[in-house]
């Protein structure tokens, strides 16, 4: 419910303009992306920009140590329709279905339009006049970023967007040429390689031993044993976690085994929730990594290999160099997004085994010889998707940030 000053701010659109930058947070695991860039700019330049779930005392300690840092925190309700930034960072759909923001009438019959849903609650009005809602991300900012959550993406899914809410947006912070060239091909707007910021202290502790050897006992893995990091993707088709579980068991034996869940499948409160999952992950069969703020780098740092399936986690392996093993699933091509994305064009480059072919995979774990052409195909692959970024990205980003905000 908009308050009377919120109201009046949207029908006139006078908002008060915040000459910093904002970060837009909907979920918990978004913070491992902007935490490092964050870390490097001026406290008394960015504000964070919490969804009103945060707004709970579940999530009280969250908001607490993020202040623990200096940073202004704000909750969304705080802002939407009072306070309209200059710079404003965000991931993904937020809400609205056009760019323009309407005149005067046009905002009173869609308020009106609104009413009529809410009290009539099966009304199909919006069908027969349908609002226009300007996008979130137009609300809430002048200048727009889209940060891109990973390099898992495709063509198909860039073209399902050409002309929808990517077209709110002024820039695209990319991580490299790959993502960069279809970007700038679609959306003819300007765009920044960035590399992967949230990685920056992998490289920088890479070559530590003290350091793998202080994670290796925090997670509780036997520094005699090499170290798996399995880390799924959430797909409502599948589960490699189902699939792979009892064959992955089979390797215990020999390495520690870390399952990484994705955050959005064993968390009851999300619509993909599956329970057979949180099962499995739970039994205490292999060694269980679930914290949803769980800063990836450690993990990286202390796995010698990285059995993942789809998304973002492939490319997160690739940016760091790891021994990569793809794990295929039978349903897959049932998922449009995934069977036409870069986690497809990735298995050119990278081992991938289905799920009669566990041999293979335990051929790729125990045998040196099978990497030789392996991690030279990596290595193109690599090239390809990220260039020459390694490390110190989220700096780059940093001061891209503040030239923009300067120049505003």
């Amino acid at each position: 419910m908009l308050s009377v000053r919120q109201l009046s701010n949207y029908l006139f659109g006078t908002y008060n303009t915040i000459h910093k930058i904002a970060f837009f947070i909907n979920e918990e695991y978004i913070f491992d992306h902007y935490h490092n860039i964050m870390m490097k700019l001026p406290n008394d330049t960015f504000d964070i920009i919490l969804a009103n779930k945060f707004n709970s005392p579940l999530y009280q300690q969250v908001v607490d140590n993020l202040k623990d840092y200096g940073w202004n925190v704000r909750f969304l309700d705080e802002v939407m329709f009072i306070d309209k930034y200059k710079c404003l960072l965000t991931h993904l759909y937020l809400g609205g279905n056009t760019c323009e923001e309407g005149s005067i009438v046009s905002r009173i019959v869609s308020i009106l339009l609104l009413s009529i849903n809410k009290i009539l609650l099966k009304s199909k009005i919006n069908k027969i006049f349908p609002i226009k809602k300007q996008y979130m991300q137009k609300i809430l900012g002048y200048y727009n970023i889209k940060f891109m959550y990973g390099a898992d993406s495709g063509v198909e899914k860039y073209h399902e967007y050409k002309n929808d809410y990517n077209e709110a947006y002024d820039l695209f912070f990319c991580h490299g040429p790959r993502d960069s060239n279809i970007t700038k091909e679609l959306f003819h707007k300007p765009v920044f390689q960035m590399g992967y910021p949230r990685y920056d202290s992998y490289f920088k502790k890479e070559g530590d031993p003290s350091a793998k050897e202080f994670l290796l006992n925090k997670y509780s893995c036997n520094k005699n044993k090499k170290t798996i990091l399995w880390i799924c993707t959430v797909n409502i088709y599948f589960s490699t976690i189902e699939t792979y579980s009892s064959a992955m068991e089979t390797f215990l034996k020999d390495y520690n085994i870390i399952v990484r869940p994705h955050p959005l499948e064993i968390d009851p409160q999300y619509s993909r929730f599956n329970q057979k999952v949180l099962d499995i992950v739970s039994s205490g069969i292999f060694i269980l990594n679930d914290n949803a703020y769980q800063d990836m780098t450690e993990l990286y740092l202390i796995s010698d290999f990285v059995v993942c399936d789809y998304g973002g986690s492939i490319f997160s392996a690739m940016y760091m160099d790891k021994r990569i093993i793809l794990l295929n699933h039978k349903n897959v091509y049932k998922d449009t997004v995934t069977s036409t994305s870069t986690s497809m064009e990735a298995r050119e480059y990278l081992p991938s085994i289905n799920e009669d072919e566990i041999d293979k995979l335990s051929r790729y774990l125990s045998d040196e010889e099978c990497w030789i052409e392996a991690d030279k195909k990596r290595d193109v692959a690599r090239t390809y998707f990220f260039g020459d970024s390694r490390g110190d990205s989220a700096i780059g980003v940093a001061n891209y940030l503040s030239k923009i905000i300067a120049e505003k």
